[in-house]
């Protein structure tokens, strides 16, 4: 190559490495390997809303809630309505716990935490716990405590549903009884294919809640395939059970393909036990169909009393302040009768936006709403949720701020 050829040649390099210098001044591709910088990033979701799982008050400024989310919950004290909380207890599935305070300073909670199912005693409103771990299998056992030291686990073993789900036919069941706060539990009775009833109480159904007064005397309701609402009771303790067969408004029940129980806690804290009945009704295709229709029983010793309509279906939310006063939810409504469901009268409206999921009132005039909220469009499934406080037997309502750490 001549001298002029090697000075072109030169050039042509130098110009490709004035260019590529430049291209890497403006373009700067590297930027495409590099994180952006803080202002440029997408925002991160915010984490799922801490929700209302829990409530129990005993006046109208003393109570507990458990708060979480999907992974984590929390239990908090206030002694003055809401407006100061105190953290007590961690754990995990708060909506499988239940919170038993018999006054300021005795309590039991059932619940879980990392470890596994928990039972957790305070005998000093909650500023000293005792744990022990519970004989539970997590959501699918019923608890009561009617004191600080006795208590009745009923746990699920079987399940048989017999194509009629979500209807059960038959359900074993394990019972286990303790008179030391948990730290130690004794088998009462159980059943099984071989031996569908034992000590009275059968297989039947499945069992949906359990409730004790005292130390003798109890309840353990179920839903049932059919048309008859059952409910079985106990005045040894546990050990011998009477099945006892509510009356049912035959021109519903009688076509009804099974009948859904709810009872204590859900209903109040009665010295004696309030049942919801909803009848399941044959649909399209046979599949079941939950109907609006619910009914009220009272236990009045020796026998239930009802059913009584609950004007527009009620809801979960009901409450039996007494045998005459009872308050229903109806949406954002609260609906009252002061004479046993001969008449009611709409109540006041919890805050716009809000709609009423339970009730919780321990006297006549001071009670407690655990609050849903959900957002038309939002992308969480959960509902936002909240309490509402009342002084006046339900007739005002306002908003009070819940724990959120």
């Amino acid at each position: 190559m001549d001298a002029r050829a090697r000075r072109a040649a030169a050039a042509v390099g130098l110009a490709a490495v004035v260019v590529a210098a430049i291209g890497a001044l403006y373009l700067r591709p590297w930027q495409a390997l590099a994180p952006p910088p803080a202002h440029a990033r997408a925002p991160r979701p915010p984490p799922p809303a801490v929700t209302v799982q829990q409530v129990q008050f005993l006046s109208g400024t003393l109570g507990w809630i458990v708060t979480g989310r999907s992974n984590s919950s929390a239990l908090f004290r206030t002694t003055d309505g809401g407006q100061h909380w105190e953290h007590q207890l961690d754990g995990v599935a708060g909506m499988g716990w239940t919170l038993s305070f018999f006054d300021a300073s005795r309590g039991v909670v059932t619940g879980a935490d990392r470890h596994g199912p928990a039972i957790w005693r305070t005998s000093d409103g909650g500023r000293h716990w005792t744990r022990t771990t519970s004989p539970g299998t997590g959501l699918r056992a019923l608890v009561s405590f009617p004191d600080l030291a006795h208590g009745w686990l009923l746990g699920a073993a079987t399940f048989d549903v017999s194509g009629r789900e979500p209807i059960l036919d038959r359900q074993g069941v394990t019972l286990l009884r303790t008179v030391d706060g948990g730290v130690h539990w004794s088998p009462v009775l159980a059943t099984d294919p071989t031996h569908p009833v034992s000590g009275g109480l059968g297989d039947d159904g499945q069992k949906a809640w359990i409730w004790f007064s005292d130390a003798s005397t109890g309840w353990i309701g179920q839903n049932s395939p059919g048309s008859q609402a059952v409910v079985y009771a106990t005045t040894d303790g546990g050990d011998h059970w009477s099945r006892q067969e509510l009356s049912t408004p035959r021109d519903l029940f009688g076509s009804a393909a099974g009948t859904i129980e709810q009872g204590p806690p859900v209903i109040g804290t009665r010295p004696a036990p309030a049942v919801l009945v909803s009848p399941v009704l044959p649909g399209p295709q046979q599949r079941p169909v939950l109907v609006a229709e619910r009914y009220l029983y009272l236990w009045r010793s020796p026998t239930w009393t009802g059913p009584v309509l609950i004007p527009n279906g009620g809801a979960p939310g009901a409450l039996v302040v007494d045998e005459a006063h009872w308050l229903f939810v109806n949406g954002n409504s609260v609906l009252g009768t002061t004479d046993g469901g001969e008449n009611w009268l709409a109540l006041g409206q919890v805050p716009a936006g809000w709609v009423v999921s339970r009730l919780t009132m321990p006297d006549a005039d001071h009670g407690w709403a655990l609050l849903l909220r959900i957002t038309p469009g939002a992308a969480t499934a959960s509902p936002e949720s909240g309490l509402g406080r009342t002084v006046d037997g339900g007739w005002h309502w306002t908003l009070v701020s819940a724990p959120t750490s």
